[in-house]
């Protein structure tokens, strides 16, 4: 039985959008690109080492007025088949953290229950799985959009 290593990678753009329903100015911003995700490794038997990259922050900024919020997650474009990026966005103060969420072309909850009054930076985490059916995939890109909205 032969392995055939996964050499994938993927390259992460992120894009913010944020609304301004309130009277002052809500704000979504992270500090940049994550480096290149690329699978190179596996043990036999097993599957591809899965890569991250904890790079990057976001900093998240909400109004005085009674409200909560929450920030959801999407790719522009669906990743190849036998492959997987997941996201984790680690919580402000009193807002919730939904673990890792795996990114699809749908937008997704991955912080909910931000209060009101709060401005907080935090880290975002990638992780890009494979699995052997996969095969070896060129080097592509994604953009993954953050939006922070008002339920």
């Amino acid at each position: 039985m032969r392995l055939r290593l996964v050499r994938s990678a993927l390259v992460i753009s992120a894009l913010l959008l944020f609304g301004s329903r309130a009277s002052r100015a809500q704000t979504l911003a992270v500090s940049g690109n994550p480096g290149l995700l690329r699978i190179t490794t596996a043990v036999a038997g097993s599957p591809p080492t899965a890569v991250s990259n904890g790079a990057t922050t976001y900093t998240v900024t909400t109004p005085g007025a009674n409200k909560t919020y929450r920030i959801t997650a999407q790719l522009n474009a669906n990743v190849p088949a036998g492959v997987t990026l997941t996201v984790t966005l680690a919580a402000p103060p009193s807002g919730t953290s939904l673990g890792a969420v795996t990114l699809t072309t749908v937008a997704q909850n991955v912080v909910t229950g931000i209060p009101k009054n709060t401005n907080a930076t935090r880290s975002i985490t990638y992780q890009f799985t494979g699995n052997v059916s996969a095969g070896v995939i060129a080097s592509t890109s994604r953009i993954v959009t953050l939006t922070l909205v008002t339920p």
